[in-house]
């Protein structure tokens, strides 16, 4: 067995100024190269560094084909590149242990230690400790819930408004569990509820997912915490949701410190500064009793060390002019920044007279926060506390209380009381249609019920108060998580994904031209995402789905057109787009978006279990409920790239569309219900691709083989098929989740197969057919995967040679002129690879000129745009030219056609593109439908 080494680098170039919280990584590994029982260990080019690892995937054989892996915290090392192999990994200095004491847990890593509730528990920590020295307690999880929406102010004066109820609710521990002990990373994991306090009478609700990282040599707590969505969208509406600790004070006041830092980097996706910044955070800073700017001179040692955080000089050195009226200056306690808008913050303070005296509001501001701040002394010590995604994740707020008394206390709230409340419901009572708009309201009526979000918070013990400088590089690790990624170079030499993707190569004009293309479309995006402000609790990740030229705006308020929901592939597109170039920036929009899509946009509980929601003006509200939006094999790149244990979860939790599906048909608005023999209702594709691409992805996971049988009765089921993936009306099948067969209802060609292998389908068939466990044990279903990807772009001739009969497949050949390439490669004919790439050039859809500049009265502010642009459109026709590039660069044309006007969206061309296709001009006359149904039909697949 080969035991080959894998460099991995920084994902920003350089080496992280900190680690506070450690590392993770994943590394991809070619079959029969790593076995699972192999150590691995990783290096700098002069140092070993400790390592842990663990699976993460495995290849069919047992060997392991993705490895997770965990550094320990600030990597002493300013190597921009590490070098894993297969070896015994370096003992930490400090390893992590984890002990018990009774019920609760405990986590060590040298003089730091944190100590865990036990179940039952409504605190989650009860003390963290440094240096012998407790500097935070009682962690607890806080929730504001009211029973109605924010009244409308301007009609109290009628008598008609009331003011709502709030109730306080604190989040109760069900279970806690080690999920890893070290001695690298230990990672805890518990689950509970929120459940109301004392005289509360709200039922216990909102269940949730907290992880806690700690890593050898920190002294940073890390917290994943992530909630399900379970209440009443017309009575729950959460006024503030968060985690409160408090920490000791007791340095005298005025060398007791608060600092608050703004972000140093210019948008969610930035790695690196704007023109006019240097990206260092900046810092505000002061004392609970400030002695700066009085009358009398403290003098510059005092004032200094004030400024600087250091301790002051003792009392008896200071001017006697200005201790004698020392205890008369005013004891600043209580200070919030709040960051109610993506694009503004405030920072307040008020004096220990605390809800007696008003609020100085005007302490400070400025645009965006970095969600870092801290509180503590300059000789005792302190907390540098963060919230993750902090303006991007708007409203929140940092606050804290009492800092001038004996125990302050700090909250970090992920929704901002100081906000309008969370309001669930959908935007309107009645649907809109699918004629004018493109929406699919009701059956399901729109429903936020089991959809989710999460939130990520860091605590950081010091035992003085950190300098400024300090401070700003934390800011910077914390706004833009170090994160190791190996080069575009190694992930294409693995196939990932699919495999049909390579670097981007611009010897051909042709290919040049397309590539530029890409680059440009991708940054664009970038900057569009910040121009739009496509932020928010809810929103962040998410882009829109299409433009509206006339209003020089997304169609933001259109059913079935605003909010894009990963439609035809878009989280695919960036991570792909990603692998084939290394973009930082390309990165982060593309986990910024599968962390939306995997929560935000898909149902975790309740009746909708394991399906996502379709494109639509609230990211929930679309009727439409599907697999193909929940899938978890589109999350496996951030999932094994990052190691991320909650992504994890997520892909899991998809496993219950089996079942939901049988529910809530695809189809059920189109065609009468399915015959007994189903006795469900999907579609091959993109409905049994998702169910199957989750449960292969719960295979090579697991090694659980009841996944792939799964898998493989679906495929032979299809194999059997006379029509094979060209069958039933709309590739409507019967569907038994309990044993995973399809029956054959037939309608084949009577409806459109243009979904069928979008949404990482087709990328996902490649992959699995490239295994010979699947390819040799379901030869029948090769052949009809071979026929579907030969005849999806053919003429009716050759569909009649193979099926004996004529049917248009239904439009989007460029979409699927990846298929066939892919099976002109696998068949060994050039022919059609040409074909593949005669369909990329004679197409002008998805292709669109380079943005332009939009002001003056036409638009509230100066933007870029690019007329006509459909996401879902520049996303799959991207994912089709990178598989034509890869699979025939010898055949990539000189000269392709460079689009200065752009072109209308799929969409909204969709009647005329699936009835004129190459040798379909004797289709049948029940292929000739109404526009209405093909809109129906449209929404539904």
């Amino acid at each position: 067995m080969t035991s080959p080494s894998v460099r991995v680098h920084w994902l920003d170039g350089s080496s992280p100024a900190f680690t506070p919280s450690g590392a993770a990584f994943g590394i991809p590994w070619s079959q029969g190269q790593i076995d699972r029982t192999t150590p691995l260990k990783i290096r700098s080019s002069s140092t070993n560094i400790p390592l842990q690892s663990w699976p993460l995937a495995y290849w069919p054989d047992g060997t392991l084909k993705w490895s997770g892996h965990a550094l320990p915290a600030n990597l002493a090392t300013d190597s921009s590149e590490l070098i894993v192999s297969p070896g015994t990994p370096t003992e930490p200095e400090s390893p992590v242990s984890v002990t018990h004491d009774g019920d609760a847990t405990i986590v060590l890593t040298g003089p730091f230690s944190v100590r865990f509730n036990a179940p039952g528990s409504t605190s989650l920590i009860s003390s963290i400790v440094l240096n012998g020295k407790t500097l935070a307690q009682n962690a607890t999880l806080i929730l504001h819930v009211q029973n109605a929406p924010d009244p409308d102010l301007t009609l109290v004066r009628t008598g008609i408004t009331q003011f709502p109820d709030v109730q306080s609710m604190i989040g109760k521990i069900d279970t806690v569990q080690v999920e890893q002990e070290g001695p690298v990373r230990a990672v805890i994991k518990m689950t509970g509820k929120y459940t109301a306090t004392t005289g509360g009478e709200h039922a216990d609700f909102l269940p949730f997912t907290l992880r806690f990282y700690i890593s050898a040599g920190a002294t940073t707590l890390r917290m994943v915490h992530f909630f399900i969505y379970d209440g009443d969208q017309t009575k729950d509406f959460i006024k503030g949701l968060g985690m409160t600790f408090s920490t000791p004070m007791s340095d005298q006041l005025h060398d007791r410190h608060i600092r608050f830092l703004s972000s140093p980097f210019p948008n969610a996706s930035a790695s690196k500064p704007d023109a006019s910044g240097s990206g260092v955070a900046g810092v505000w800073g002061e004392a609970a009793r400030v002695v700066s700017g009085l009358r009398r001179n403290a003098t510059a040692p005092v004032l200094n060390a004030q400024f600087n955080g250091t301790p002051t000089p003792p009392l008896n050195t200071w001017p006697s002019n200005v201790t004698t009226g020392l205890d008369d200056l005013p004891a600043w306690s209580d200070y919030s920044l709040d960051q109610l808008s993506p694009s503004y913050f405030s920072i307040s303070k008020r004096t220990n007279a605390s809800t007696k005296a008003n609020w100085v509001s005007h302490a400070g501001h400025g645009t965006r926060a970095a969600g870092l701040g801290y509180v503590g002394g300059a000789t005792n010590g302190g907390v540098v506390f963060g919230l993750r995604d902090f303006w991007q994740g708007a409203p929140r707020s940092l606050h804290i209380r009492n800092a001038a008394e004996d125990v302050a206390n700090v909250t970090l709230w992920a929704w901002s009381p100081q906000a309008p409340a969370m309001d669930m419901r959908h935007y309107d009572t009645v649907p809109h249609g699918l004629d004018l708009t493109y929406e699919d309201v009701g059956n399901p009526d729109p429903t936020p019920i089991g959809i989710g979000r999460s939130y990520e918070i860091t605590l950081q013990l010091f035992s003085a108060t950190p300098s400024r400088s300090d401070l700003a590089k934390l800011a910077d690790v914390h706004t833009r998580v170090p994160q190791l990624v190996s080069t575009p170079k190694f992930y294409a030499s693995k196939k990932l994904f699919g495999g049909r993707w390579d670097l981007p190569d611009t010897t051909r004009s042709g290919a040049a031209i397309i590539e530029k293309q890409k680059s440009d479309l991708l940054d664009f995006y970038i900057k569009d995402i910040d121009q739009r402000q496509f932020y928010g609790f809810w929103n962040y990740g998410d882009v829109m789905h299409t433009y509206d030229q006339t209003r020089h705006e997304w169609r933001y308020d259109i059913g079935g057109f605003a909010w894009d929901n990963g439609e035809l592939g878009t989280d695919l597109w960036l991570w792909l787009s990603f692998l084939r170039t290394g973009r930082a920036d390309v990165f982060r929009i593309a986990s910024a978006l599968t962390r939306h899509l995997s929560e935000t946009d898909t149902h975790h509980t309740g009746p909708l279990a394991g399906l996502g929601s379709r494109h639509n003006v609230s990211h929930w509200g679309d009727g439409a409920k599907e697999a193909r939006v929940s899938g978890s094999w589109l999350r496996r790149p951030f999932y094994f790239i990052t190691t991320d244990e909650l992504m994890g979860d997520m892909m899991d939790l998809t496993l219950q569309a089996d079942q939901t599906i049988m529910e809530w048909d695809p189809l059920r608005k189109v065609l009468p219900p399915p015959p007994p023999e189903g006795p469900g209702r999907l579609r091959i594709g993109p409905d049994w691709t998702a169910l199957a691409g989750n449960w292969f992805t719960k295979w090579e996971r697991t090694m659980d083989n009841q996944w792939l049988e799964r898998m493989k009765i679906g495929m032979r089921d299809i194999g059997s098929f006379k029509f094979g993936l060209f069958t039933g009306d709309g590739s409507a099948v019967g569907w038994n989740a309990d044993t995973a067969h399809l029956v054959d209802e037939g309608g084949e060609g009577k409806s459109s197969y243009h979904l069928m292998m979008l949404f990482g389908g087709g990328e996902f068939l490649m992959e699995a057919m490239d295994l010979t466990v699947i390819r040799d044990d379901v030869p029948e279903f090769d052949a009809a995967w071979l026929d579907f990807c030969r005849l999806f772009n053919g003429t009716n001739d050759e569909k009649i040679a193979r099926y004996g009969k004529a049917f248009s497949s239904g439009g989007f050949q460029q979409l699927y002129a990846k298929l066939q390439a892919y099976v002109g490669q696998r068949l060994n004919q050039t022919e059609l690879q040409e074909r593949a790439w005669d369909f990329l050039n004679g197409n002008t859809t998805g292709v669109y000129p380079p943005a332009v500049s939009v002001g003056g009265t036409d638009v509230l502010n100066p933007l870029m745009e690019i007329v006509n642009l459909a996401t879902n459109d520049a996303a799959h026709l991207s994912l089709s030219q990178y598989a034509v590039l890869a699979i025939a660069p010898d055949l990539a044309p000189n000269e392709v056609w460079d689009s200065q006007e752009g072109d209308e969206a799929t969409i909204v061309n969709f009647d005329k593109n699936i009835l004129k296709l190459p040798g379909d001009s004797d289709l049948p006359k029940q292929r000739q439908r109404s526009s209405g149904k093909w809109k129906k039909l449209l929404c539904m697949s």
